[in-house]
């Protein structure tokens, strides 16, 4: 396999920022369809396409925190607590709550 210069290595990460795109219009489109079949017909919600849609932007965004972190690790001027860190605690924390009050909804009902 040969060694991508600076052109290859832009015309990649082009096609895969589309990929990724097309990937994410597709399966937003598949989670606004399921939830319109659920409203409309009474069809049981799958859940499948918005959790891989929820996965997806939270690898995406975790790993951009995480690169932006070790691109300034050994910098003086950018002396910040552990972003990733906090982001993925109050990712969880969130879910909890969400997870919680749901749970709480549908033992009441």
């Amino acid at each position: 396999m040969k060694k991508m210069d600076e052109m290859d290595r832009n015309i990649q990460l082009h096609s895969e920022e589309w990929g990724y795109k097309a990937a994410l219009l597709a399966l937003s489109a598949w989670t606004l369809f399921n939830c319109w079949q659920t409203l409309m017909y009474d069809v049981k919600h799958d859940p499948l396409p918005s959790l891989i849609l929820c996965f997806a932007i939270s690898v995406q965004a975790f790993s951009q925190i995480a690169m932006k972190q070790k691109a300034v690790a050994g910098d003086e001027e950018y002396r910040e607590p552990n972003k990733l860190l906090r982001t993925v605690i109050t990712t969880i924390v969130f879910v909890v709550i969400i997870l919680s009050i749901g749970t709480y909804f549908l033992v009441r009902v």
